[in-house]
């Protein structure tokens, strides 16, 4: 038993130290907010982490554009620190977009079965809010304010964005998102259905109101949707469709590219390394929405 735990504490300790050491190797570039809590009544589920740029910000009067990151994992999985330790995953996007100039909190929300996906909605717009609110005190520029999600996180930052109709939301990046709940439902296997699909959508008639792309339309709110062309087929599907629905439909402000030699997982664990696909592309976006 001893030698056991002195190995889990040894683990431990080196997960630690990697993780402490990818932070110091941007330490002059970046400042770090850890633990913060955009609830008002300090919900265990709504911390968040703080990646602020320490370069002189960008214009209008030297404030940051920032993001509200939201980690996927099928709307019951997964935290801000997931893997952390082990890859930095979640970090890495603080990491990468604030040396890019970027603010960015990396949230948690409430997972299924806590929550329905009105209550993950509710928690993505008020980390949304808080920064806002705080945006004085963090620099931030409180009319630059974008949504990045990956996955489920991807669905939840476009509906945010358009369901809600939120304007304090200045556009979504979505990666690899789920953008149709039917669809989703026609692909995946029983089991999947059983276990969330249908406790958490619902069997069937709700499946448009939960789907961000029933609220795409002329008037919607800009948005940059990622593929990968190695992602879960149905999601290339997907990315495939909307494409050419959006173009038919004239939709020129939400546009869906596909990123090569990447899939499902590479979109999120190669950021911030030497294969990063993603960051340059969102700070572009950024940039190119008056972000930066």
């Amino acid at each position: 038993m001893k030698t056991a735990a002195t190995l889990i504490a040894l683990l431990s300790g080196f997960l630690t130290a990697c993780h402490l050491r990818a932070r110091g190797k941007v330490e002059e570039k970046v400042a770090f907010r850890d633990n913060l809590n955009y609830s008002a009544t300090g919900d265990k589920d709504a911390g968040f982490d703080l990646y602020l740029p320490k370069i002189a910000g960008a214009q209008p009067g030297g404030k940051f554009p920032a993001v509200v990151f939201i980690h996927g994992g099928y709307w019951r999985n997964q935290t801000r620190s997931y893997y952390q330790a082990f890859t930095g995953l979640y970090q890495n996007f603080g990491l990468a977009l604030a040396t890019r100039g970027i603010a960015t909190a990396v949230i948690d929300y409430r997972l299924y079965p806590r929550a329905k996906p009105e209550d993950q909605i509710a928690d993505v717009e008020s980390a949304v809010a808080f920064l806002k609110q705080h945006a004085a005190e963090y620099g931030i520029d409180p009319e630059r304010i974008f949504t990045v999600g990956h996955s489920a996180g991807g669905h939840l930052a476009l509906m945010a964005l358009w369901q809600k109709k939120n304007a304090n939301i200045r556009a979504a990046i979505a990666l690899s998102p789920i953008l149709d709940i039917a669809h989703m439902r026609r692909h995946k296997e029983p089991g999947f259905n059983t276990e969330l699909t249908v406790p958490f959508f619902g069997s069937g008639d709700a499946d448009a109101k939960y789907s961000p792309a029933t609220y795409a339309v002329a008037a919607s709110a800009p948005a940059l949707i990622l593929f990968g062309d190695k992602d879960y087929a149905y999601l290339v599907e997907q990315g495939k469709v909307y494409k050419d629905k959006f173009a038919a439909a004239g939709l020129r402000q939400i546009r869906i590219e596909t990123l090569p030699e990447t899939d499902h997982s590479s979109m999120v664990m190669d950021v911030h390394t030497s294969e990063d696909k993603v960051s340059d592309v969102i700070a572009r976006y950024i940039a190119d929405s008056g972000g930066t």
